[in-house]
C-alpha cells in the first residue's frame, strides 16, 4: 500500500515498485521504525577490507563481498549507511546479500569514525562529508573494468550521495570520470533539509530518539577525536539533550561550521537536488518520525526529471516491514535496478 506524489517527470515515470503490504502488528512510524533494528546474520559475507584516503588525514572503510563469477563489465554496488550505523547494520547486510545473489560485487562503505574506520579518523562523519562517498566510488570505478555502478545510500548515507550527485550536477564539484558509469542510485529516507529535521527531533515526544542518537553517537566517538582538545572541552559541559545542541556544541565546530545553523545550511542536499543527473529512486514514508515528510512533499519542483519519487503512507524511518515479515525497500530498490 502506497501513495506517490504526483511530481514524476520523463523515462523515470515509467518504473512501478512492488506493492507494500505494511504487517498488521508494526502499525504507525514508530513500530515501523522499531522494525529496522532486526538484527540480521551475516554468515555468507567473507569482505575483503579496502581503506581509502579522504581529506583532513581521514580513511574511510570499504567492504568488499564479490562473487565468484564477477567480470569486469558486471554491475559494482555501494552500500552507505546511516546515521550512527556501519557497514554491519542489518540493513547494510540485508541488501548486500541480496545483490551478492544478484550476481554484483557490492561494496559497503564505513563512514569517517565508524565501524572498521573508527580508529582511521581525527574528524567526525556528517551530512556533509559527500567528497567522502565520491572518493568511495573512485576507488570502486578504478578497480572494476568499466562495468556500470549503482549506489544507495540509507538515512545520513542517502543525504551524502543525493548531495555529492547534486554538487557534481551544478559544477560545485568536479565531473569525475567514471559519473557516465554510475546508471542508477537509490536513497531511502534522506534527511534533505537538516535544519526542519534537527527542529523536528526537539519535539518532546521525540525525546527516545535523542537519548538513542545521543548516547550511539556519544558512545562511538573516534579515538582520534575524543583527544582533540575542543571535543575534551565541549563534553565538559552539560550532556546534549537534543541533536541540535549536539550538533551545535561538537558536530559544528568539530568539523569547521559557525554553529548548528550554519551546518544545516552548508550541509543540506536539498540545496543541490534538483541538478541530480543521475537516475534516481527516492523512497520515504509519510509517517517518519524523525525527517518530516513535508521534505518531500512540499517543493515539488525540487525534484528533476532524473528523479523518482515514492511516499508510501507507512514504513516508518527505514522500517518498510510487511506482511511476510520482510523489508519492502529491498524489493522496490532490486527492482529500480532491474528496471
Amino acid at each position: 500500500m502506497f501513495f506517490m506524489l504526483p511530481i514524476v517527470h520523463g523515462n523515470m515515470s515509467e518504473f512501478e515498485p512492488p506493492r507494500f503490504d505494511p504487517h498488521p502488528f508494526f502499525r504507525g512510524g514508530h513500530l515501523q521504525t522499531l522494525a529496522a533494528t532486526r538484527e540480521v546474520s551475516a554468515d555468507l559475507l567473507c569482505p575483503l577490507q579496502h581503506v581509502v584516503s579522504v581529506s583532513e588525514g581521514d580513511s574511510i572503510v570499504l567492504h568488499e563481498d564479490c562473487p565468484a563469477d564477477w567480470g569486469p563489465g558486471d554491475r559494482s554496488v555501494l552500500l552507505v549507511h546511516g546515521l550512527s550505523g556501519c557497514h554491519a547494520a542489518p540493513y547494510m547486510l540485508r541488501l548486500a546479500k541480496r545483490f551478492l545473489e544478484s550476481g554484483a560485487r557490492v561494496f559497503r562503505m564505513d563512514m569517517r569514525g565508524c565501524g572498521a574506520a573508527r580508529p582511521l579518523a581525527r574528524n567526525l562523519a556528517h551530512a556533509g562529508r559527500s567528497d567522502d562517498v565520491v572518493a568511495a566510488l573512485d576507488m570502486i570505478a578504478a578497480n572494476s573494468g568499466k562495468g556500470p555502478m549503482l549506489a544507495i545510500g540509507v538515512s545520513l548515507g542517502a543525504s551524502q550521495l543525493l548531495r555529492a550527485v547534486g554538487q557534481i550536477g551544478c559544477g560545485v564539484s568536479i565531473r569525475p570520470a567514471w559519473f557516465e558509469r554510475l546508471e542508477r542510485i537509490a536513497v531511502v529516507a534522506p534527511p534533505l533539509d537538516l535544519r526542519r529535521c534537527s527542529v523536528n527531533m526537539q519535539r518532546w515526544f521525540m525525546r527516545p530518539y535523542n537519548y538513542y542518537f545521543i548516547r550511539a553517537l556519544l558512545g562511538s566517538v573516534p579515538p582520534g577525536v575524543h583527544e582533540r582538545p575542543e571535543y575534551q572541552k565541549a563534553v565538559l559541559e552539560r550532556r546534549p539533550r537534543t541533536l541540535w545542541e549536539l550538533d551545535d556544541r561538537i558536530t559544528a565546530p568539530l568539523s569547521g561550521f559557525d554553529g548548528a545553523a550554519d551546518y544545516y545550511d552548508q550541509a543540506s542536499a536539498c540545496h543541490v537536488v534538483r541538478y541530480n543527473p543521475v537516475p534516481t529512486l527516492v523512497l520515504t514514508a509519510a509517517d517518519d518520525p524523525i525527517v518530516p515528510v513535508g521534505c518531500f512533499a512540499d517543493d515539488p519542483s525540487l525534484w528533476p526529471k532524473s528523479t523518482r519519487l515514492f511516499i508510501t503512507d507507512t514504513g516508518g524511518h527505514m522500517g518498510f516491514l510487511d506482511r511476510r515479515r520482510k523489508c519492502w525497500i529491498d524489493e522496490a530498490v532490486l527492482a529500480w535496478f532491474a528496471a
